[in-house]
């Protein structure tokens, strides 16, 4: 069976994707999609920024692997044939992948040492070369015949076909396999999903970025014909009837897709005005799996450190790790809930980094930068805590600050020779004689000294009915600037903590503006 490759990739990683405007197809850019030349199977890392293709741009028009990658806010680089060190007329043309950060490829080979059939092996990228080809082994690979390996964001969990017969273009008889990493860093054994997706000749699993949702290909019958692609999402411990993929499903064979971590576009190989090229197409909101928002930053300083992510929703963390050995930090986040990111110091007198990122809305960037320092205060400076919120008009903590507290806390005890100031700034400053909208619950009172004509006594003055006397007048605004008694909340939540009231200052700050916004600093002041 001639099969063709279907894949996820983002056109543009830095923008964000709203569903109501995006176009139903979109062509990649012609740094990597010729218009005289063929190309099929793109594979895509689950970040964007490697992809795998074949293109039939080589000697005597065979069909060859390239490869190509593109740095942050760059365009695809010029594709490079993939070594012959990994590929051979031995190999499984349709079986290119990578890991979801592109540094690692994953492909299919009958050559030897193996351990039966073809077999998955793996080549590590560095810059423009790729490491000596290693064989995945068992119990991954068995003597019948494994490919199309695809794996979750955390690359804990591993999906793959094992197939009956493979030749360098087709395979048949194929079962979509599932394995998870064991705490000694090993693939457990795999096993078979079950007979509602293993149904007929099931191939080229595509786990998604969500980690519950699952595209393959079967012939199985009331499809379009060939090969069909399908869909099923694992629910409640188990997985749901596959459902057909209508909107990407060809009279011809349609396989091997993936998704990009936005969870929005479905990329494929289709015709074009010329040649095949590699087109997205947008995935129907019905269908539509939920997207990840990447985090990612080099730390500025200490690379000592813990990364935290937490679930506003519910409480849970649902990530807890280190830095890599640059100090770099990458997290994915899934769209409709709100996550709380630090990255804290293993010394207390350190600057810790902190940031909430609220992902329930309708737009979903790919991927967002962030430069955490790491180091300890320097005098002078104003450290930001965003993460520090107040109910509605009132002064009064929001329990979603409680964390950032206890980590401002640890910060003032680590430097117990340093004079720390809690500064509350706004933006944003109204005021008015009446209370013409609910922000306005502070009042001032401002004493006027006048001159006031009043009616004297005639026997008092008896030439003159009116006199002129001096007064004071009290007037009376509303205003909105509450900076005062927040600045006040934060010390008050600091001293519960342990922190002398006698360490901290405060500082307010009201400012006019279109806007209201409240922000809180630590100042650091010697």
């Amino acid at each position: 069976m001639y099969t063709r490759f279907f894949l996820g990739l983002l056109f543009c990683l830095t923008i964000a994707f709203d569903t109501l405007s995006q176009a139903a197809r979109r062509r990649l850019p012609s740094s990597v999609n010729h218009p005289a030349i063929n190309n099929f199977a793109p594979y895509m890392s689950l970040d964007g920024d490697a992809l795998v293709f074949i293109s039939d741009n080589a000697d005597d028009y065979v069909l060859t692997p390239f490869f190509s990658y593109r740095t942050p806010r760059s365009d695809w680089r010029p594709p490079a044939e993939l070594p012959k060190t990994i590929h051979t007329r031995l190999n499984y043309l349709w079986g290119y992948t990578l890991s979801p950060d592109g540094k690692t490829l994953y492909f299919s080979t009958i050559k030897s040492p193996g351990v039966g059939g073809y077999d998955l092996w793996m080549s590590e990228r560095n810059g423009s070369s790729w490491s000596t080809p290693q064989n995945l082994a068992a119990p991954i690979n068995t003597r019948a015949h494994e490919a199309c390996a695809t794996f979750t964001p955390d690359q804990k969990t591993v999906y793959f076909m094992r197939c009956e017969t493979m030749s360098q273009k087709e395979a048949s008889g194929c079962v979509i396999m599932m394995a998870q990493k064991q705490a000694n860093g090993r693939w457990g054994e795999p096993v078979a999903l079950p007979p509602s997706i293993n149904t007929g000749n099931a191939q080229a699993p595509r786990i998604l970025a969500d980690g519950e949702t699952l595209i393959f290909s079967s012939d199985r019958p009331g499809g379009k014909g060939g090969m069909d692609l399908y869909m099923t999402r694992f629910r409640n411990g188990t997985w749901t009837d596959p459902v057909p993929m209508t909107f990407a499903n060809t009279p011809d064979d349609d396989q091997f897709v993936s998704v990009n971590a936005t969870g929005r576009y479905l990329l494929r190989d289709a015709p074009g005005e010329r040649r095949r090229e590699m087109a997205e197409f947008l995935i129907p909101d019905n269908l539509r799996p939920k997207g990840l928002m990447r985090v990612e930053g080099t730390i500025d300083g200490s690379k000592s450190a813990f990364v935290s992510v937490y679930d506003l929703a519910n409480g849970k963390r649902v990530f807890n790790g280190r830095p890599d050995g640059q100090g770099f930090v990458k997290v994915y986040l899934m769209e409709g809930s709100t996550y709380e990111l630090s990255i804290d110091p293993e010394q207390d007198q350190l600057r810790y980094y902190s940031q909430r990122f609220d992902l329930t809305g309708d737009t979903l960037e790919q991927v967002v930068r962030i430069t955490p320092k790491i180091a300890p205060p320097a005098a002078g400076e104003e450290i930001p805590l965003d993460l520090i919120e107040f109910h509605g008009n009132t002064a009064e903590l929001t329990p979603a600050s409680s964390s950032e507290i206890k980590r401002l806390a640890r910060l003032i005890r680590g430097n117990p020779d340093r004079e720390f100031a809690i500064k509350v700034v706004m933006s944003g400053y109204q005021e008015d004689s009446i209370r013409s909208n609910p922000e306005l619950t502070e009042v001032r009172y401002d004493s006027v000294r006048t001159t006031m004509q009043v009616m004297a006594s005639v026997e008092i003055n008896p030439d003159s009915a009116i006199q002129m006397r001096d007064t004071v007048i009290v007037k009376q605004w509303f205003h909105n600037d509450r900076t005062p008694q927040q600045a006040e909340a934060v010390v008050a939540s600091l001293e519960r903590q342990g922190i002398p009231r006698s360490r901290l200052k405060i500082e307010a700050m009201a400012l006019p503006g279109d806007t209201r916004k409240v922000r809180v600093f630590l100042a650091v002041k010697r």
